[in-house]
């Protein structure tokens, strides 16, 4: 991409001339020199990296690239300093240094491991949450964080930015290679992830909800899955639906926010009905512990109740970009009391790698696995096949895909014992949800009033 050597690759100190020169109030930017004779210790500091700049270079304009980095270092300037004592130093356009401050601060204890990890949360939701506009351009930037031990930025030697910076770049995602129209492409998923979070933070965001049944007795349930959906704004001509949002996240490499966000309101409707059980679907790039998760994987851990009837469910329809994320991932989640499932089962490469990695308690089948058992007699047997399959790596096997009366019955006579599908509406009462009261704005005020009673 041409833009990327001019966003990404510059030195260090040819690029301080692309960043303002004056810093908001409250903001000490300082420009990084060679380590004087006597360094300082090595403080805490957080570093932010916008991980899709180059993208946006390249999508939209340099000018509009720029945009965004000086609102992501305004939000920062304005959000997470409280005293001229704080430092920041820019890096490059894309990567920030942020020192532990009065606010902003990464306690030493093992014990505050998890608060250091929710304060790197409420830099997340606060920076990247809110879409990015400028000259008629609406983006939202797509940020990696993490705690990181520097010296002081006037301190800062080349060595120390390099390495700073080396540090900085994410574990890569499993992303398509750029193809001709891309830029187009780009524009229009970004269209609609922006749509999205407007909709998000208009309180826009519910829930369908899918029950999974014993097809031998209706009235027994194994829990609800949870389907985000969006309603309909008055002023727009089209819907927005799972099926145009959800792939476009994914090319885009926004699912982590998503999927959390989703998460932890499934979890205050855990918490306002004590006797359901619920279901979320993740997607895979989501499935990996990051400080995304820092404030679920808290109310988790403290709250087995709720955890007890949470079952997470990660897709299977992609190969896994890393295993051993996806199984380090499972692994909390169940040491927490989760159940665990793989849905989509069967419709990608690497089912068993999946369930290695996974080890579910639930495997959900891909519905083509009931449309083909109900079209041929061959297709029936492959259905058993895989039911006899999943029975050895799972304790509950799911078929989806009942869409009609006679699937209930194709699904009985091989031998399904839990069943989902749109023809299905359960017996009971589907789960409420609380107003849609904005989570991100939520769990911003819960993380900084816990921090503020810590520092007292």
């Amino acid at each position: 991409m041409s833009a990327l050597p001019q966003i990404a690759d510059m030195p260090f100190r040819s690029r301080m001339s692309t960043v303002p020169t004056q810093a908001p109030r409250n903001c000490s930017l300082r420009k990084v020199s060679q380590p004087r004779p006597h360094s300082p210790v090595r403080r805490a500091c957080a570093f932010v990296l916008i991980e899709n700049l180059p993208q946006l270079a390249e999508a939209y304009d340099l000018d509009f690239a720029r945009s965004v980095s000086r609102e992501v270092r305004q939000r920062l300037c304005a959000r997470f300093l409280t005293s001229v004592k704080a430092d920041l130093a820019c890096l490059r356009d894309d990567c920030f240094l942020l020192w532990s401050n009065d606010f902003f601060a990464k306690d030493d204890g093992s014990a505050s491991e998890q608060s250091a990890s929710e304060q790197l949360e409420s830099l997340l939701l606060a920076l990247g949450s809110e879409p990015i506009s400028a000259r008629g351009t609406t983006a939202l930037a797509r940020l990696h964080v993490n705690w990181i031990d520097v010296q002081a930025p006037d301190q800062m030697g080349d060595s120390e930015i390099a390495l700073t910076l080396w540090t900085a770049q994410p574990f890569p995602d499993a992303h398509e290679k750029p193809t001709e129209g891309w830029r187009q492409n780009y524009r229009a998923d970004m269209d609609v992830a922006v749509r999205l979070s407007e909709a998000i933070h208009a309180g826009r965001l519910t829930f369908a909800w899918r029950p999974i049944i014993n097809a031998y007795a209706s009235a027994s349930m194994l829990y609800w899955e949870a389907r985000p959906d969006v309603l309909v704004s008055p002023d727009q001509q089209t819907s927005l639906t799972p099926e145009v949002f959800l792939p476009c996240l994914q090319r885009l490499g926004l699912t982590r926010a998503f999927d959390s966000l989703v998460v932890r309101q499934v979890i205050d409707a855990l918490r306002d009905q004590p006797l359901v059980q619920l279901g979320v679907s993740l997607f895979v790039q989501s499935a990996r512990i990051d400080h995304w998760w820092a404030s679920v994987l808290s109310t988790l851990k403290s709250s087995p109740e709720l955890a007890s009837r949470l079952t997470v469910e990660i897709s299977d329809s992609m190969a896994f970009s890393s295993l051993q994320a996806v199984r380090d991932f499972c692994a909390r989640l169940r040491s927490f009391g989760c159940r665990i499932a793989i849905k989509d089962f069967g419709a990608g490469r690497g089912n068993l790698a999946a369930a290695q990695a996974c080890r579910p308690d639930i495997i959900k089948l891909e519905a083509s696995f009931l449309r083909r058992a109900r079209e041929s007699e061959f297709g029936g047997e492959c259905l058993r096949d895989m039911l006899t399959l999943c029975g050895h790596l799972a304790v509950y096997v799911v078929a989806d895909g009942v869409e009609r009366e006679d699937d209930l019955g194709v699904a009985l006579d091989a031998g399904v014992q839990w069943v989902q599908g749109h023809h299905l509406r359960g017996t009971e009462e589907p789960p409420r949800l609380a107003p849609p009261m904005s989570s991100i704005q939520r769990s911003l005020d819960v993380t900084k009033a816990t921090y503020r009673a810590e520092t007292r």
